[in-house]
């Protein structure tokens, strides 16, 4: 049986992995999977609000099961045995080092996240994993968008610009 983490930052992006692992299941794989959230670490403002440490980790910790949710939902649903986990720290150190912490033979992650910059920094952590990780990392892509009429028409396609107009 493989051993997958799989971390998931609660985008609908992060849901791209979680459905590839499930297509590895439905080729007949046998696996396990280890669902990761990594949350940030308190900022200065929150230990401001609130000296209680217990409050701010109670507080991150709901927030990572709540991002977790939806995939614990697909891969129940697909008959995947799945344990969760939540932890503060860096995401890319907390990643590779999970993995190694509980047993895992792969990691399995999207390459993007949510919006334009937070995608960039989704994807920077992507690669530092797989700089990081002493074992396989398999980033997922984000899956291919319809072109829309209007991307067409900005690239100069049918009902666009022609030729001779200015762009």
């Amino acid at each position: 049986m493989i051993r997958i983490l799989l971390p998931l930052d609660g985008s609908a992006h992060a849901l791209d992995a979680v459905r590839h692992v499930i297509g590895w299941k439905q080729l007949g794989l046998e696996l396990e999977v280890v669902l990761l959230n990594v949350q940030e670490p308190p900022h200065l403002y929150e230990i401001m609000l609130s000296a209680d440490v217990d409050v701010i980790d109670g507080a991150r910790r709901g927030a990572g099961e709540h991002a977790l949710e939806p995939a614990i939902a697909l891969l129940s649903q697909a008959g995947i045995e799945t344990e969760s986990v939540v932890v503060t720290g860096d995401a890319a150190h907390e990643i590779a080092e999970q993995a190694l912490t509980l047993g895992c033979d792969q990691i399995v992650m999207t390459t993007l996240s949510h919006g334009a910059l937070l995608g960039r920094l989704q994807e920077a952590v992507s690669h530092e994993v797989v700089r990081r990780a002493h074992l396989p990392v398999t980033l997922v892509p984000p899956p291919l968008r319809e072109v829309e009429a209007d991307d067409l028409a900005a690239l100069g396609g049918p009902d666009g610009p022609a030729d001779d107009e200015p762009r």
